[in-house]
């Protein structure tokens, strides 16, 4: 290996280092608590050396936003590594699963994604590496559904009424919004409504993803029973 080759892969790993410190430090106290003199701390590094890899605690946490985006859409390729197996309103259907999912186990990045969209400061963003990387994995992460989508109307299993990418805009934002509130719960979030209904969210998210299902369907893949949750393969099988 090449002096040059070397130093990039210290200089990557280094990096790596700062944003493992920063998910210790940020994940166990929270964005605003969180210093960048305990990130450094943490990472065993001086302040100076840490603000030589990111400029401002911002910029840190798209690093660990992008991670995440990253986390998330090697697992949706893995579904589309089996399409093959699955028509296209299973593989919407793994894709809503498999994001719920995802929600529940790293649900400290699912945080990071809500703040990376509440950032208002365009020229930040334009000029943030990492911010412009979590819009190419969120434009990427659509593009599976859309995919999925049109699978779907070209086997028949999903009504080709609908124009995929809006119907993918639709699934998706939706499916954001039930996310959000399965996230709040799981963090403690007192939802008073939700307690006083009686709402099991497990109950909530399947019929979202039954209602969906059933909604953009064929009439044959009903019959079927392709939108029945029970019957759609999991990756494991």
């Amino acid at each position: 290996m090449g002096t040059e080759d070397r130093k990039k892969r210290e200089k990557e790993q280094r990096r790596n280092q700062i944003i493992d410190a920063a998910e210790t430090i940020i994940f166990s106290k929270g964005l605003e608590q969180a210093t960048m003199d305990e990130i450094a701390e943490e990472a065993e590094l001086s302040k100076g050396t840490l603000y030589l890899y990111f400029k401002n605690k911002t910029e840190l946490y798209l690093a660990i936003t992008k991670r995440g985006s990253t986390i998330l859409n090697n697992q949706f390729s893995k579904i589309f590594a089996t399409s093959h197996k699955h028509s296209g309103i299973e593989l919407i259907r793994m894709i809503g699963q498999l994001y719920l999912d995802f929600v529940r186990e790293h649900s400290n990045y699912f945080k990071a994604f809500i703040y990376y969209e509440s950032l208002s400061n365009v020229e930040e963003l334009e000029e943030s590496e990492f911010a412009q990387t979590c819009e190419e994995h969120r434009e990427e992460a659509l593009n599976y559904m859309i995919r999925a989508l049109q699978i779907g109307m070209q086997d028949g299993t999903i009504d080709d009424k609908y124009d995929p990418k809006e119907l993918a805009l639709v699934i998706w934002a939706s499916t954001r919004g039930i996310t959000t509130v399965t996230h709040m719960r799981s963090i403690g979030h007192h939802l008073e409504m939700i307690d006083e209904m009686e709402i099991s969210i497990d109950s909530l998210f399947e019929n979202f993803l039954d209602l969906v299902g059933t909604g953009i369907a064929t009439e044959e893949a009903r019959k079927k029973g392709l939108t029945d949750s029970h019957k759609i393969e999991t990756l494991e099988d």
